[in-house]
């Protein structure tokens, strides 16, 4: 009996392994095709979506696997022209993002990426305020989760509370030490400059 439990237990952990290894290689990919940041290649998302699903045959549930499916549905999402394609796909990335985050509820990049992809369905509500909050709690000095929350805050505006408009300030102002013309950007797209007049490090930007 016991035999069995240890080959159960090293069955499992190689498993782990090799879906670790899949789920490294489709990182990689994706820092070089640049496809979170600009447009996605078919090819490109082929060959990295491969990766993933290899990595899921090994261990269904590994939240790194499912936190970089649901990042490269978002970036499908941004390149279909198809209405009710990007639809479903956002809500593919949604469930990913909360498979994930079942098991990894400390991770700020999830929880942003949890709020956009529920700002994208247009689902402005309480789980979205949490995953707004839970973001700028836990990663308030991560450049790419001060940005997503900034987004995602500033499109949902009027419909946030007293405290989380302070908090997304906040993240405003520990933006500008790292990034002031990337956050700049997304304040201009939402023509809310009048945020930025009180942080000195925006000034010459905003000009």
């Amino acid at each position: 009996m016991l035999f069995v439990v240890l080959a159960l237990i090293t069955l499992q952990v190689a498993g782990l392994g090799i879906s670790g290894l899949f789920a490294e290689m489709a990182r990689l990919e994706t820092e070089r095709s640049g496809i979170e940041t600009g447009p996605a290649q078919a090819r490109d998302v082929r060959r990295i979506e491969q990766r993933l699903f290899y990595s899921l045959r090994y261990a269904s549930g590994n939240p790194w696997t499912l936190e970089q499916l649901g990042a490269l549905n978002l970036a499908k999402m941004r390149a279909s022209t198809v209405p009710r394609e990007a639809v479903a796909i956002t809500r593919d990335a949604r469930t990913r993002f909360r498979q994930a985050l079942s098991q990894r509820p400390t991770s700020p990049f999830l929880w942003a990426n949890l709020a956009l992809a529920k700002l994208y369905l247009d689902e402005i509500d309480a789980e979205f305020f949490a995953a707004l909050r839970h973001a700028e709690e836990l990663g308030p000095w991560e450049p790419g989760v001060q940005q997503a929350t900034v987004f995602a805050g500033l499109a949902a505006w009027r419909e946030l509370d007293p405290g989380l408009r302070q908090a997304l300030v906040r993240t405003l102002e520990r933006g500008a030490l790292r990034n002031a013309e990337k956050m700049t950007q997304i304040v201009k797209s939402y023509r809310r400059t009048d945020l930025l007049c009180g942080i000195s490090k925006y000034n010459s930007i905003v000009g």
